[in-house]
């Protein structure tokens, strides 16, 4: 299993290697072995980065620009892809108004290392965008650490107080919350459950954006006990 990992991440293919991906974490589940950090931080990033897709169809630009920014600050685990992912950031994030972010990744993508490879499409809306910056920003929204309550933003993974690595929703990509505790009634992987139910509201059998099975509604429900680390493998340390 190990080898076969190594080829997956090694494929750059970000669709066909989450799917691959998650079958093979869901047999290590099953099989009640031991999560590798690097699979669960890679599962993480590449689940987040199919989901921008989806909230950019729905219009929902701040989560596409949150989720990219975690991509982005992660870029050099999509090496065949740095361009891309870039411009994508810059041009969610400067929609979104979260200016300050747009030009960070704006000024690093025109270092000379990637700036040939800029999409001309955008090259001029970037070069502008770090001509005349703009660092206004809304700060992130804070929720609740599930394991120890600390407050942190809500794309935080990592608690700093109680050195937990948190489970995320896998509709918003944020930390999950014990109030507001669901699943995915087939692959069973955590999401908010406001966050789920609003998702699959918008049309009859939209599936789960990480198992792809449809997902009906009256199998959703709000988990008032969950299992907060059923999904990490052990303890929230991974």
């Amino acid at each position: 299993e190990a080898t076969r990992y190594q080829a997956v991440v090694s494929t750059q293919s970000t669709g066909a290697t989450v799917d691959v991906l998650f079958d093979m974490y869901q047999k290590l589940l099953q099989q009640k072995i031991k999560i590798p950090a690097e699979m669960a931080h890679n599962l993480m990033l590449l689940h987040s980065y199919i989901l921008v897709k989806t909230h950019v169809k729905r219009n929902n630009h701040t989560k596409a620009a949150r989720l990219l920014i975690r991509v982005a600050n992660n870029i050099s685990k999509f090496p065949s892809h740095i361009a891309q992912i870039l411009t994508s950031t810059v041009v969610e994030c400067y929609r979104s108004g979260l200016r300050a972010s747009a030009f960070s990744f704006a000024a690093m993508l025109l270092r000379p290392e990637y700036r040939s490879s800029i999409d001309p499409k955008w090259k001029k809306k970037i070069e502008q965008i770090v001509r005349k910056p703009d660092k206004s920003e809304e700060e992130e929204g804070q929720d609740p650490c599930p394991q120890c309550g600390a407050m942190l933003p809500q794309m935080t993974l990592e608690c700093g107080d109680c050195k937990n690595t948190l489970p995320y929703c896998i509709i918003s990509g944020r930390h999950m919350l014990k109030e507001d505790w669901s699943e995915c009634p087939n692959c069973t992987w955590p999401a908010l459950y406001s966050e789920l139910t609003d998702f699959i509201s918008a049309a009859p059998n939209t599936p789960c954006p990480l198992c792809n099975k449809p997902v009906d509604p009256a199998n959703v429900q709000l988990i008032s006990e969950p299992n907060l680390y059923a999904k990490l493998g052990e303890t929230g340390e991974m």
